[in-house]
């Protein structure tokens, strides 16, 4: 009686060219581990593979009794440490289903595909790893989740994201949040970076260059100058001509400033900033170089107090309210030390 698994080979499909010779398969044996409180049993072979640690720890020689840990139920490797959730969810990655293969994906959870990362990262499968991240980065990750899932299992691009999405956050968390969940450090650091790139926003003292007497304008936002012609400094009585970027300056350190910008899809961040007169020095003198009294505006005849003027300068702040440079500047070393991991 002939059998199905028995096939002639005259009834064999013919072959298109010539099959590579196959490789045999080495499982390796069957390895047992325990871990929290449940036992699991799985060939040997992969774990030998993907992870350095493994490998070394099969090759220990057998301890004093003669007894080998791993060779079955009663003598298993004992995880201590670990959770059995994790392990299971790796031994899916490890040897998946005939299943999984059509599928053409793993089922694994959002915690799983954690947990696969968190035991991979330990036990040095970086493939394993690698891919772990892949699809944990296809998740939904809140900007405190990138930083703390990024700093526990070292992957530079979630750590750094995560920081630089929780600098911008409108409205900004609170310090007792902040310090709770990445620490006292990260948590002050972040809104130092914060108050240095943002807060030109709502008022800060941006270094103006090249300030001209053209530049001050109506408090009200109307398009012409409140000087239309040169003047005469208060103080020294020298010319200031109307765009000359030589004739005067913005005093450090000056009060009752603001801005307020616009940030186009394309180029410099139109800015205006709210100025008090007395901040506009001659560079001749180093002292207060316009009158201050009250004037009216040229164009629409409201009348601008000394601490109203505003002034109307573009630069580029792209860069300055930008905080990636600052993290950067700030977490470096610590985003450079998960980059290595990788590599």
């Amino acid at each position: 009686m002939s059998s199905a698994l028995n096939v002639s080979a005259s009834d064999a499909t013919v072959s298109p060219g010539p099959m590579p010779r196959p490789k045999p398969i080495r499982w390796g044996g069957t390895i047992f581990f325990k871990v929290e409180k449940i036992v699991f049993e799985a060939p040997r072979c992969r774990f030998v593979e993907h992870s350095e640690v493994f490998e070394t720890m099969f090759h220990l020689p057998a301890g004093t009794d003669g007894a080998v840990d791993g060779r079955d139920e009663e003598h298993p490797i004992v995880l201590e440490g670990y959770q059995a959730v994790e392990f299971e969810a790796l031994l899916k990655v490890l040897y998946p289903t005939p299943d999984d293969f059509i599928a053409g994906t793993w089922k694994l959870q959002k915690q799983e595909w954690i947990g696969v990362l968190n035991l991979s990262t330990r036990w040095s499968m970086k493939k394993i790893r690698k891919h772990a991240v892949d699809e944990v980065s296809k998740l939904s990750l809140s900007p405190m989740e990138k930083v703390g899932l990024g700093r526990e299992h070292q992957v530079a691009h979630w750590f750094r994201d995560g920081l630089t999405e929780l600098v911008s956050e409108r409205p900004i968390r609170s310090l007792t949040e902040l310090k709770s969940q990445l620490g006292v450090d990260t948590a002050c650091t972040l809104l130092w970076i914060r108050d240095q790139t943002l807060l030109g926003r709502h008022g800060v003292p941006f270094s103006v260059t090249g300030l001209t007497l053209g530049m001050l304008v109506c408090h009200f936002g109307c398009p012409v100058a409140m000087f239309p012609s040169d003047i005469n400094c208060h103080s020294c009585s020298q010319t200031i001509a109307l765009g000359d970027p030589n004739a005067i300056y913005l005093a450090s350190g000056y009060e009752n400033a603001g801005i307020s910008t616009s940030l186009p899809a394309t180029g410099p961040v139109t800015s205006h900033f709210t100025i008090n007169l007395k901040c506009v020095m001659c560079r001749k003198c180093s002292k207060c170089a316009i009158h201050l009294v009250d004037r009216n505006c040229t164009k629409c005849s409201r009348r601008i107090s000394p601490v109203d003027y505003r002034l109307h300068y573009q630069m580029d702040l792209s860069s300055q309210m930008d905080p990636s440079q600052k993290i950067l500047e700030e977490f470096g070393d610590e985003i450079a030390s998960y980059e290595s991991w990788d590599e």
